[in-house]
C-alpha cells in the first residue's frame, strides 16, 4: 500500500518516495551553509516543518519555535558521522536541525 503525502501548502504526492526524492533533490540544489533562497522550495519546507511540529511528540522540541526566519542547508555533524540537512533558523536568532525524511514520513498518510 502506498503512503500519499499531502502539505498544508496543496502540494501533493501519491508516494511517500514521490516525496522523499522531491526534498532530497532540493536539499542537493543548495550548497552547506547557503539559505533556501527559492521561494517554492521555502514554502515546500515551511509546509513540511508545520507538519513536522503538529505531528511530534509533546516532549520534543518544536521547529518553528518563535517564528521561522529561513531555511539552510548544513553539515550535521556526530561521532564520525557527517550529513547535509535542513537547519530552521528561527526570528530569534536560534537554529535547530531539520529532517525532511522524519516530517515527510509523519505526513504520510
Amino acid at each position: 500500500m502506498t503512503k500519499k503525502v499531502m502539505l498544508q501548502n496543496g502540494k501533493f504526492w501519491l508516494k511517500q518516495s514521490d516525496a522523499l526524492a522531491h526534498f532530497k533533490a532540493m536539499l542537493a540544489r543548495y550548497a552547506n551553509g547557503e539559505i533556501v533562497s527559492d521561494s517554492q522550495d521555502h514554502d515546500d519546507l515551511r509546509a513540511l516543518v508545520v507538519t513536522y511540529d503538529a505531528g511530534r511528540p509533546a516532549d520534543m522540541e518544536a521547529k518553528i519555535g518563535v517564528g521561522l526566519s529561513h531555511f539552510s542547508r548544513e553539515l550535521n555533524h556526530g561521532d564520525k558521522w557527517r550529513s547535509a540537512g535542513f537547519h530552521v533558523h528561527r526570528q530569534d536568532g536560534s537554529s535547530i536541525d531539520f529532517s525532511y525524511i522524519e516530517a515527510v514520513k509523519l505526513a504520510s498518510r
